[in-house]
């Protein structure tokens, strides 16, 4: 059985989270969250199912676009979930002293990432409003409950019937309905690895055809969503879990849905082979060459999109394994990055290679009959994100020629690497750890290095977020190629734009929490 809101609520922190939370305090209630674990014995697990509960019903959203002066403009609520999630994930590359500054930076973002909808209204101030420019009176009225705590729903039928209810309930965008029938799918721990695989593929196939010519982009956050969803469930108990559900269930229901570029994926995959390619996971066990990868990233980069889709059609078709293809997709992604020189075109590399990575994420711990279809979405989004910014061509060797690292001192790199991605010097950041990364040095203390350095700013939680997703990738990854991942996680902290005050909950880390 699930505990309730209401249970949940009765912890002695949660009213003053709450208070902190709604006040916009961000020292205070980041302390709060601190001396929960540090203090009062609270697990990092149960200090997350109650700041979860605090903030969920204030960071709703009615919709994922709205309309300003004509314009559509894109709202996305999800940060304060998914910078948990990370937080939680990336514990582990940290050193042991800073084991709590991811989450603590996380937790610290939470007030400034409510009512997202009403901050890009200039109603509500928030990073939004304060992204966007916009005055928001101090006096500004309080978040909006867009979206109401709902009971759990517990239909007739079979375990298959109730999830396929729970399916058309979120495609179809009836937020009360899917988030009640999750709800009470999630309350039997039988059907929870049911559950999870389902919210997972759910999440992975609402994806845009094209960000290409779009002022509003889904940017795969339905996937990242449904992994933040299902991971921190886990992490904390699926029973105690209930604020995490609260914030990611009804989202994934939330409009616009984007399924065309599934459905064309379908087409093509039941059209190429006799089982829908339902067996393709089972039977396809020969890895890309070597040759094979490096022209697949290429083309990635430089190719149009039909061809793009053919390739992975052939290499189905000859056997070719899907973690090999997600794989090498994923050093595509990576090659955005690489490739990638304008601060706010980040956000599209960073966007594409977290939505592999959660896509290879659910190849490797699941066996959906209907992965291979991702592939498809996997290199369509890369190969649009590279042709939407126009990143045909390397620039990796051209922008590092003018520098000589050459005979330092591998923890000399990594002190000066961790000066250079400080200082937003990305040709800089990229050459060091270019020359950290050839000379063989020790990729764990490169990992926790730039990991400490993500975990400086608290801006959003792409910084952590892309840092993580690049590791766990590394970690995985079977090409020849994936010493670029680890390039890349440096790069992208050099690269993307941060805000105004972006090191002060590092600051009070290192005065106040790191020792006690």
């Amino acid at each position: 059985m699930l505990v309730t809101r209401d249970e949940i609520c009765q912890d002695p922190s949660f009213e003053a989270l709450t208070d902190a939370i709604l006040e916009r305090d961000q020292p205070r209630t980041t302390d709060l969250f601190f001396k929960m674990v540090a203090r009062h014995g609270h697990s990092v697990g149960e200090a997350l199912s109650v700041v979860t509960a605090a903030e969920a019903p204030f960071v709703q959203v009615p919709s994922h676009i709205n309309v300003r002066d004509g314009q559509i403009t894109l709202i996305n609520n999800d940060h304060t979930i998914l910078g948990l999630r990370t937080s939680v994930s990336l514990m582990s590359f940290v050193p042991e002293a800073y084991r709590l500054l991811p989450l603590l930076q996380s937790v610290w973002y939470i007030p400034a990432g409510l009512d997202i909808w009403n901050q890009l209204l200039g109603q509500y101030p928030g990073r939004y409003a304060m992204m966007k420019g916009l005055e928001v009176p101090p006096t500004a009225k309080d978040p909006v409950v867009w979206n109401e705590h709902q009971e759990p729903i517990v239909t007739s039928g079979s375990v298959e019937e109730r999830l396929h209810e729970h399916m058309i309930a979120t495609m179809s965008g009836d937020v009360r309905r899917s988030y009640g029938l999750y709800l009470g799918l999630a309350a039997d721990e039988q059907i929870r690895p049911l559950l999870r695989d389902q919210q997972l593929f759910l999440g992975i196939i609402d994806l845009q055809d094209t960000i290409i010519g779009r002022k509003a982009r889904n940017t795969g956050h339905k996937a990242l969503r449904a992994r933040a969803t299902t991971d921190l469930a886990k992490f904390i108990g699926w029973e105690r879990a209930h604020g995490v559900y609260y914030i990611g269930v009804p989202d994934m229901a939330i409009g616009p849905l984007y399924y065309s570029i599934y459905d064309a994926a379908c087409v093509t995959v039941i059209d190429a082979f006799e089982d829908a390619g339902k067996s393709l996971k089972q039977t396809n066990s020969e890895p890309l060459t070597p040759e094979e990868s490096e022209e697949m990233v290429r083309l990635l980069m430089e190719a149009d999109g039909q061809t793009i889709w053919d390739l992975i059609t052939d290499h189905l078709r000859n056997g070719k394994s899907l973690k090999s293809l997600g794989d090498t997709i994923q050093v595509g992604a990576a090659e955005l990055i690489l490739r990638t020189t304008v601060p706010r075109q980040f956000t599209n590399a960073q966007h594409a290679f977290d939505y592999c990575n959660v896509v290879n994420y659910w190849l490797r711990t699941s066996d959906n009959p209907y992965q291979p279809r991702a592939l498809y979405l996997m290199a369509n989004f890369v190969n649009d994100s590279a042709r939407c910014n126009g990143l045909s061509t390397p620039v990796i060797e051209q922008e590092t020629a003018g520098f000589d690292f050459s005979g330092r001192a591998a923890s000399e790199l990594l002190t000066e690497l961790d000066e250079a991605i400080l200082a937003f010097d990305v040709p800089r950041t990229t050459a060091l750890a270019k020359t950290y990364l050839q000379s063989g040095a020790d990729r764990k203390a490169y990992m926790a290095t730039v990991a400490v350095t993500a975990c400086k700013f608290q801006d959003d939680p792409h910084n952590q977020k892309i840092t993580h997703s690049t590791f766990e990738e590394y970690c995985n990854n079977s090409t020849h190629m994936r010493e670029r991942l680890l390039l890349a996680t440096a790069r992208h902290l050099a690269g993307w734009v941060k805000m105004p005050g972006e090191r002060e909950c590092y600051e009070r880390f290192m005065k106040e929490w790191i020792n006690n």
